[in-house]
């Protein structure tokens, strides 16, 4: 049996010091003791985030999170499942569409994307001076965000977009932390100029939604299918005795990437009905791999829940001038995970506009080009098209998004699927 990755925790970065670090109003001034914190707080960012850290830390604290984030992650597994033609009408009804084939009842994720406008206003100025402490309930329900009792879809769009718009706002707020530090302007400005982000709802399928849809498309519904549901759910309980893939092996070309800490869903099928409840993260860790430059092996991410994940990618490598490096990563399914646990998680894509212009001169494009013709997982860097394959200076980010989606995924793309 192959042995698990070694679990590594990610820097974490409280809410009320990335509220005090960014803040552009005006704060009383810090005493001498707090500044010294608060560039200890600045370094550990840059160090986390830069050439010798994994490329990603995590926040948490953000209020009302918790609420939103279980509001609408579990969505994503019903959406998954509904039939194609319900689900379309939904989609549209809430101004959502889908990003990845939906018809094969073999996929492995589901995804269901919409645009989010960027509208300056910010969401989480108004809560510095909430006691943290206090009810979390309490806060959301302040805030217009409690939680609803009305039917599960009816504030999908709605809880899509203002969780979407406090994980822009968290990746505005990072970028000027880390252009302070390094005393540019590029992140930020670029974010704000591009004016829109991407966000993605996701699916991780397990092995119970495959046997689900594989019998939806031969016609057999739910209620027919009681009989066989104990035979489903046993099969489904049986643990794998080796590593696998939801996600393969790739870097964001974004300039970062928020996501929600993953919500783990246990499903059995009982009757006319499928149950899910929340399971504990398999093996302790979010499923979200990384590779490690450093010490050349692969790691396994732990977070907190109800935390947000914030990693670079690589556009804010050039726009830094590779002060920042962005993060080789893959999604994981670990051994003795059990057929019948699903994955669920919200991701917000923030990138330039497609008219920005990259210049790449003064660093190297790919650092870490060693690590590929020498370790022991050479096997994952033969999967990944090397940047300075992808990216020229003077492209903008529209050529080189469009030449990076070609060398991965294209007709002759090294991951695909043709």
């Amino acid at each position: 049996m192959e042995a698990e990755p070694e679990v590594m925790e990610l820097y974490g970065l409280p809410f009320s010091d990335l509220l005090r670090l960014s803040s552009n109003s005006a704060l009383p001034s810090p005493t001498n003791g707090d500044q010294s914190r608060l560039e200890c707080i600045s370094a550990s960012i840059m160090e986390a985030l830069g050439p010798s850290g994994p490329g990603l830390l995590s926040i948490s604290g953000v209020p009302f999170a918790s609420s939103l984030r279980r509001s609408l992650l579990p969505l994503a597994l019903h959406l998954s499942l509904l039939n194609p033609k319900d689900r379309a009408s939904l989609l549209k009804r809430h101004g959502l569409g889908s990003d990845v084939p939906l018809k094969k009842p073999d996929r492995s994720v589901s995804s269901f994307a919409s645009l989010l406008k960027y509208q300056g206003e910010s969401v989480l100025d108004q809560v510095q001076d909430i006691d943290f402490t206090s009810n979390a309930e309490e806060i959301a329900h302040n805030f217009g965000l409690s939680e609803h009792n009305d039917s599960e879809f009816d504030h999908l769009g709605d809880t899509f977009e203002k969780l979407g718009r406090c994980m822009m706002e968290l990746g505005v707020r990072l970028a000027r932390v880390c252009d302070n530090a390094m005393r540019i302007t590029e992140l930020e400005k670029s974010i704000i100029h591009s004016g829109s982000a991407k966000g993605r709802l996701i699916h991780y399928h397990s092995m119970l939604d495959g046997l689900i849809l594989k019998e939806a498309i031969k016609r057999v519904g739910l209620k027919n299918r009681s009989k066989k549901s104990p035979a489903f759910n046993e099969i489904c309980k049986e643990k794998s005795t080796v590593a696998d893939l939801w996600q393969q092996w790739h870097y964001d070309y974004g300039i970062f990437t928020v996501l929600t800490s993953p919500l783990f869903l246990s499903s059995t099928v009982e009757g006319e009905h499928l149950v899910s409840k929340e399971s504990p993260p398999p093996m302790g860790h979010s499923c979200l791999q990384l590779f490690d430059n450093r010490k050349k092996r692969i790691v396994s991410v732990k977070c907190q829940p109800d935390s947000f994940i914030i990693q670079v990618g690589e556009a804010a490598d050039v726009l830094s001038g590779g002060k920042l490096r962005s993060t080789l990563h893959a999604v994981c399914k670990p051994m003795r995970l059990t057929g019948d646990v699903s994955r669920e998680t919200f991701v917000v894509f923030l990138q330039p506009s497609w008219d920005k212009v990259l210049h790449c001169h003064g660093f190297s494009l790919d650092p870490d080009e060693e690590v590929r013709s020498g370790d022991e997982l050479a096997d994952i860097h033969s999967k990944i098209p090397p940047l300075s394959a992808r990216l020229r200076d003077g492209m903008t980010f529209a050529e080189f998004s469009r030449e990076t989606t070609k060398q991965y995924y294209g007709g002759s793309g090294i991951q695909s699927k043709r």
